[in-house]
């Protein structure tokens, strides 16, 4: 029998604190700032102030990668929001959204309906009682002959919404259905909507109509286009984003929609359809520069993420690795915590098979297979491909030849293949562990 590793519990205690990714509170010790040292240059405060200033209804677009920590900020904004008197209701909606099928005006309103309902009971107590508009947009939905639930409303109203919520989020067919039914009947659709938000609006605001009612639409940017769906899940974005831009504004309500990268290069007017406030972005964290050179305050910004996590990561990393894994990153927090976790993972393996002289920290090698299997996942990249991703390395900017290129830019932004950075201008470089894939390529006889 093996003797008893006596690291294993620090690296597993290591290796969790890496694993924890839900987004963090205001104030948690593990939060980090990242762009607050520059208020002009941080979207979040931006928000905020928009926000607070705005006279009249308004739509906010925020946009970034996955795993970026915009839902983290996005609880920022929150707390920035409320410390200004103002009501926030944030609703995550991958909990009611098929995120990997296209998605219309119809099932989109009927699923922010059902996470209005849902979250403005558990927070604020409002019941959704009969003859309510709450229970006059379901009434409008079965008149409509969309199957909802065989469910009496009544005293049910808000496990009906929460079912409906459940079965858009899970049920392709039922998704399906609620679009085929609804697309004659939008009109009809977008006022029953507008009512219940109206009279949701009323009831938070208690009387005092100058009080602000801000809805945070969190998760949005995880839509993602799969297989044989993928085109008509990006194209379904620009339409609902560009085409029913004007129903996206919501009565008395402030919006802050998250949306995918993908939508901004090819909706380019979509803020001015939208109210004129321009895109938000919340970038990956600056560790490289355009010309390539490390960033040392987005690295030092790295190692604090790390430190507040494990503050004893020196005993496994030496700084040059902690350095090495930041850049190979691209900024992106993901990506990050992925290679140290899989760093940790090699030591634990090294330490099982040599029993006799069990390494005490990551190697090298640990780090380049780590490296190696997150560029694997890349691949295989087609030559075209490849060009185009040197072009875009190159120029640091979308590199659109044209508007029959967006299909494949799309792919880049949905695959995290390319970056978003902020430095004064915001700019776009390919995945750090792509590029050394493309200098092969290049280098090849």
């Amino acid at each position: 029998m093996n003797p008893i590793d006596e690291l294993l519990p620090k690296l597993k205690a290591f290796h969790n604190a890496l694993q924890n990714s839900k987004p963090l509170e205001s104030g948690d010790p593990l939060y980090v700032p990242i762009l607050q040292q520059n208020p002009a240059a941080d979207p979040i405060l931006q928000l905020s102030q928009r926000i607070d200033f705005a006279v009249s209804e308004s739509v906010n677009l925020l946009t970034g990668f996955r795993g970026n920590g915009k839902s983290t900020e996005l609880l920022r904004l929150k707390h920035l929001l409320e410390n200004q008197g103002h009501i926030v209701i944030l609703t995550n909606m991958q909990q009611y959204v098929l995120m990997t099928k296209p998605l219309e005006l119809a099932d989109f309103l009927l699923s922010l309906i059902a996470a209005l309902a849902n979250r403005t009971k558990s927070e604020f107590g409002i019941e959704s009682i009969k003859d309510s508009p709450l229970s006059r947009f379901w009434d409008f939905l079965t008149e409509t002959q969309v199957e909802l639930e065989q469910v009496e409303f009544g005293s049910n109203l808000d496990m009906v919404t929460a079912k409906v919520g459940m079965r858009l989020q899970r049920d392709a067919n039922f998704k399906r259905q609620v679009q085929e039914k609804l697309r004659g009947n939008l009109d009809g659709l977008v006022q029953n909507a507008q009512a219940y938000i109206l009279d949701l609006v009323k009831r938070l605001q208690q009387g005092d109509a100058n009080k602000k009612i801000v809805l945070l639409v969190d998760s949005l940017e995880q839509i993602r286009g799969v297989g044989d769906d993928a085109r008509s899940v990006y194209d379904s974005i620009v339409e609902l984003f560009s085409g029913q831009a004007a129903n996206l504004a919501l009565p008395g309500l402030h919006v802050v929609y998250t949306v995918p990268p993908f939508l901004i290069p090819r909706a380019p007017n979509i803020a001015r359809n939208l109210g004129g406030n321009p895109i938000c972005i919340w970038p990956n964290i600056h560790v490289r520069k355009k010309d390539g050179t490390e960033d040392p305050a987005g690295l030092a910004i790295m190692q604090e993420i790390i430190e507040r996590r494990y503050p004893d990561w020196r005993q496994f990393y030496t700084q040059t690795q902690l350095f090495r894994l930041a850049k190979e990153s691209g900024g992106d927090i993901r990506d990050y915590f992925r290679l140290m976790r899989e760093g940790l993972l090699g030591l634990s393996a090294a330490r099982t098979v040599h029993q006799d002289a069990k390494p005490a920290a990551v190697s090298d090698d640990m780090l380049n297979r780590a490296i190696m299997q997150l560029t694997n996942e890349f691949q295989p990249i087609p030559e075209q491909d490849k060009k185009y991703l040197e072009k875009i390395h190159h120029s640091k900017h979308h590199a659109l030849d044209g508007m029959d290129d967006l299909p494949t830019l799309t792919r880049f932004l949905d695959a995290n293949m390319i970056m978003n950075y902020l430095n004064g201008k915001p700019w776009y470089d390919v995945h750090p562990v792509l590029i050394k894939l493309l200098r092969s390529s290049d280098d090849a006889p």
